[in-house]
């Protein structure tokens, strides 16, 4: 049966605030009529305990300050320096962070080193400075000096008034070093024991005179007599209680002895007004009706408050179930004034929150649909297949050419798709696009007379989540037909030109004239340039940045520079060339062609060693990345180049005409086309390469090729034990400054 929470909660609540009430009077109209007396005695008892607690706790302060002081590293020191200076920033530190009115450090004399002392100026605190002072005779030092305590407290007369001290020794190792007091004015302390403004205290010294008080009143008024004050020293369990009177003024009083730490230094007298009030009849009738009328408030308050909380219980429960129908735009309109109104609050705020994202994913579904139609046009426009799947290996999208270079059903029905997906990798390759990463290198598939190259990638989200794959294929039926034939062409015109000259070179080798065999060496050299010449036009005639990027892998650069070296230095040594090898920056990974990469160096190589006279020296060097490039710089000491050649260098067939300083011509076979042929393999890498020369004093060529990470990584073949010395600094003169 459904109650409304009006109810559930009006009635409990009527009857027991009607209880409530009705106790509470009669309770209140019989302590009334029976009389109350506020026990001051219990309130003074208490006070004092906490006074003494208060006392401990300001006591373990001003010992823990002294102790910091004493155990700084550069106080003993400065106290056996008696070097007042190193200690003042400290003292005001301390005093500053604790808020002490004095720090006072003695050497073991008691000569007082530095003391500081807080003085108020024009509303300004600050620490006023003294030095020299005999404390000697001060109790509390005499406490320390003679008798060797570890601590002591008590009181000392400054120029600021009366003071309570807790004084530490100094010691340097076990040497006893000196003294450091941490003290309070005794108006202040009294201030921190004061913990009520019901009640003013006194102090008392051993003796029994009276030190401080922060009662106004005239001191003779608070002297004690002798019997009163010895009971109060001594006490133990019990303390003393008094009353007496001052002036028009009736005063109740406890006195107890004053432990401060482990020394007890008078007595502590607290004091309280007597302000009983006494109630009359009329106040008790008084008291009655307003706890009737009070009562009657309660009730009629408890119904009003619970009618309103229900309304909105209400209101809330309504919308709550119009917006289980479907109607979004339904609110409480509630302000967060109470709970209820909180929860409707909340409500209006959810349902918001609801509404914004259901209008957001609609748009957001609609721009994917648009996005979703653009995709599929482009993908269906591309000129290459393209053939989308999912995590378990299902197409969920194909291109029109995807299914004319596979033939569709019969492709996928006869299990050479199941053959091909088997041959993919798991391990993630070099990045062909955002979130789209290579599975394996390209590899090729003959099908119904077609050669496809094939490359499949993994579609990977940005928290690196494998999303499908991606297959892409690309008839290069053509391209292969033509490759084949230009390497035939080129395998024929190297048979073509190498065979006349190699059967000239046997003739001339075998003849036994002199002039017959020095022919015979200058057509075999001929032949070794000519079968340059051809690697040169292969070379050049494949040199691009599609074919070098299908080749590109992760290369460790240290291992190919020691490659390249070892490859050329019998040839270098064979001239009568030092070769050497400098490694700046370790570990540097390129992304390259390792092939393209040795020729085009080597190519570099090559030149240095033919345009450097004998006994010269050439050196590969690894530089300092910068900038996400890896800097290579390749230098000789050979011949250099004429100024007005080397804007021309890197031109296609170009030859210059290399002049050592004396005047001769060096003249070496070849096409021109070597450094045109390595530029363009170095900028298809995304590269640079760039050349200084200076006649009679040597080249250098700097090269940068991109960095990249060295993962999957397949280290090249490299001959490491050749020797490497670094350049004579005879050879390297003016070379550093190309």
């Amino acid at each position: 049966m459904f109650i409304s929470i009006r109810w559930r909660l009006t009635s409990p609540l009527f009857l027991v605030v009607l209880i409530i009430f009705s106790l509470g009077a009669f309770v209140l109209a019989r302590n009334l009529a029976n009389g109350v007396r506020i026990s001051q005695e219990n309130l003074l008892l208490k006070t004092s305990q906490t006074i003494t607690e208060r006392a401990t706790q300001l006591y373990e302060t001003y010992f823990n300050v002294a102790q910091s002081v004493a155990f700084t590293m550069s106080v003993p020191d400065a106290v056996i320096a008696n070097d007042p200076q190193t200690l003042k920033p400290i003292l005001e530190s301390y005093a500053r962070l604790n808020d002490l009115d004095s720090i006072i450090v003695t050497n073991s004399e008691g000569q007082e080193i530095l003391g500081i002392q807080r003085v108020n100026l024009a509303d300004v605190t600050d620490y006023a400075v003294n030095t020299g002072t005999d404390l000697s005779r001060e109790p509390i030092l005499r406490a320390i000096l003679n008798e060797t305590l570890d601590e002591t407290s008590g009181f000392m007369l400054t120029p600021s008034g009366m003071m309570i001290f807790t004084a530490v020794p100094i010691f340097q190792g076990d040497l006893f070093s000196g003294v450091v007091l941490v003290g309070q004015n005794l108006d202040t302390f009294l201030q921190n024991l004061q913990n009520s403004v019901m009640v003013d205290l006194a102090f008392y010294s051993v003796d029994g005179h009276l030190i401080q008080t922060t009662l106004q009143r005239d001191p003779s008024w608070l002297a004690l007599d002798s019997a009163v004050f010895n009971q109060a020293l001594n006490a133990t369990n019990q303390i003393p209680l008094r009353t007496f009177d001052i002036e028009t003024d009736t005063y109740q009083a406890t006195y107890q002895p004053f432990q401060f730490g482990g020394n007890t230094l008078g007595v502590v007298g607290v004091f309280m007004r007597d302000n009983i009030p006494y109630v009359t009849e009329t106040g008790k009738q008084i008291t009655a009706l307003m706890a009737a009328a009070l009562m009657g408030f309660g009730v009629t308050a408890v119904f009003v408050g619970a009618s309103y909380y229900a309304r909105q219980a209400e209101k809330i429960t309504d919308v709550a179930q119009e917006l289980t129908t479907g109607k979004r735009t339904v609110r409480t309109n509630m302000s967060p004034t109470d709970e209820i109104s909180a929860v409707g609050h909340a409500l209006d705020q959810y349902a918001d929150y609801v509404q914004t994202r259901e209008d957001e994913m609609i748009r957001e579904m609609r721009r994917q649909r648009r996005e979703f139609a653009h995709v599929i046009k482009v993908i269906q426009s591309l000129p290459d297949g393209v053939i989308v799947q999912d995590t378990s290996g299902r197409v969920i999208l194909m291109n029109d050419m995807a299914r004319t270079l596979l033939g569709t059903q019969r492709f996928f029905s006869g299990g050479d798709f199941d053959e091909l997906t088997q041959q993919v990798p798991d391990v993630l390759g070099k990045a062909l696009a955002p979130g789209l990463y290579a599975l394996g290198d390209p590899h090729r598939l003959t099908l119904d007379e077609r050669i496809l190259q094939i490359q499949v990638a993994a579609i990977v989200s940005s928290t690196d989540r494998r999303l499908g794959t991606v297959m892409m294929l690309r008839d290069i039926s053509d391209q292969v037909r033509k490759e084949g034939e230009r390497d035939a062409m080129f395998q024929r015109l190297a048979w073509d030109i190498q065979q006349p000259l190699a059967q000239l070179g046997r003739l001339g080798m075998t003849s036994k004239n002199d002039m017959m065999q020095a022919f015979a060496r200058q057509v075999v050299k001929q032949a070794v340039a000519l079968q340059r010449m051809i690697i040169d036009m292969r070379e050049m005639a494949v040199v691009d940045s599609g074919s070098v990027q299908r080749q590109q892998q992760p290369l460790p650069l240290e291992t190919l520079i020691w490659s390249i070296a070892n490859e050329w230095r019998q040839i270098a040594a064979a001239n009568d060339l030092t070769m050497h090898v400098m490694i700046e920056k370790r570990g540097l990974f390129v992304l390259g062609d390792e092939k393209r990469l040795r020729w085009a160096i080597g190519n570099i190589i090559d030149n240095a060693i033919k345009y450097t006279l004998p006994g010269g020296a050439l050196t590969l060097e690894i530089k300092p990345d910068s900038d996400g490039m890896a800097n290579l710089r390749i230098r000789d000491n050979g011949v250099g180049i004429l100024k007005e050649e080397r804007n021309y260098i890197f031109t296609r067939f170009y030859r210059g005409t290399p002049t050592s300083l004396d005047g001769q011509i060096i003249r070496v076979p070849g096409m021109g086309q070597g450094l045109f042929i390595a530029r363009q393999i170095i900028e298809a890498h995304g590269g640079t390469i760039k050349l200084k020369s200076t006649q009679g004093v040597g080249t250098a060529v700097y090269l940068s090729l991109p960095l990249t990470s060295g993962y999957e990584i397949t280290y090249l073949e490299a001959d490491m034990e050749g020797e490497t010395v670094r350049l004579p600094e005879s050879l390297l003169t003016n070379l550093d400054e190309m």
